[in-house]
């Protein structure tokens, strides 16, 4: 794997919102708690066939615990009852949500970003 999508560190973001990871090749995201429900990658949200990411539009979620899955991901349970999302390291780098990843996506047209979104672009 890439250093690039290799997580160094996986840390609750300042605010308490979301999920800050400091990336191997130096760059760090945040992903706050509504961004990634609604792009969580489970066939529920996202379909059996694959193709482009799919925005969900989820209710105002908090995380209610998250677990470790093997050594590519992180499982989160959300306070809407959801948990089958399996968040793969380098799906997680591919939804990076800073205003640089945004237009880079690996498949089909750039991400929604969140309204008032702030993030740092190191």
């Amino acid at each position: 794997m890439s250093d690039r999508f290799q997580p160094l560190e996986r840390l609750m973001s300042e605010d308490g919102r979301g999920i800050e990871v400091r990336w191997g090749d130096g760059h760090r995201s945040v992903y706050p708690f509504l961004y990634l429900r609604g792009y969580c990658p489970c066939a529920s949200c996202q379909g059996h066939g694959g193709g482009p990411r799919k925005w969900t539009d989820p209710e105002d979620v908090d995380l209610k615990g998250v677990r470790l899955v093997g050594n590519y991901g992180i499982n989160p349970a959300w306070s809407d009852g959801h948990d089958s999302g399996i968040f793969a390291d380098r799906y997680m780098r591919s939804i990076c949500p800073c205003p640089t990843c945004l237009d880079i996506t690996e498949y089909g047209p750039p991400l929604k970003p969140l309204v008032g979104l702030e993030q740092s672009s190191d």
